[in-house]
């Protein structure tokens, strides 16, 4: 299993722009979609588990990439889970669905239920270039919305991974 590490949000230790994006795509889409949309290379290169509803774990597809020439680190993170893990309880049960787990999903971000996808921007000079990058987000095609979101009045903010 990866090992996850909560996203430090003291202003002194990074610098960095959090942007929500609700899209009418897929994360495999929307990751192409921006690679094209930035001229970089998103990709997937994890996933990580969080215990969120009743300490059940939910996973998560992390995927980044590192601009060399500008020192971004981009990184996109779906807030709806991708499944939970099985936990089927058989013994006892004889009922007609009792060998049947249902596929939960859980939100990462729970105060933005409309938020499909998180790209955290990281980087020393990210102020000159967030407002460009989100300039360019909006070509992007099925997108409905982008926002920068303030990590500081979201009270699930220790949910945010990287």
């Amino acid at each position: 299993m990866a090992k996850a590490h909560v996203l430090n949000i003291n202003e002194e230790d990074y610098e960095f722009a959090l942007l929500g994006l609700s899209i009418l795509q897929d994360q495999y889409e929307t990751a192409v979609n921006i690679n094209e949309t930035l001229l970089i290379q998103l990709e997937l290169n994890d996933t990580f588990s969080l215990a969120l509803k009743d300490n059940k774990h939910f996973r998560f597809s992390l995927f980044s990439y590192f601009d060399k020439e500008f020192g971004i680190e981009y990184l996109l993170i779906p807030n709806a889970s991708n499944y939970e893990e099985p936990n089927i309880n058989t013994a006892g049960n004889a009922d007609l669905f009792s060998e049947i787990s249902v596929e939960e999903r859980s939100l990462l971000i729970k105060e933005l239920p409309k938020t499909d996808y998180f790209l955290i921007l990281k980087g020393e000079d990210i102020e000159s270039y967030k407002h460009k990058i989100i300039r360019r987000i909006k070509s992007m095609k099925d997108l409905l919305s982008v926002q920068l979101i303030d990590v500081s009045d979201l009270p699930s903010k220790s949910n945010l991974v990287f």
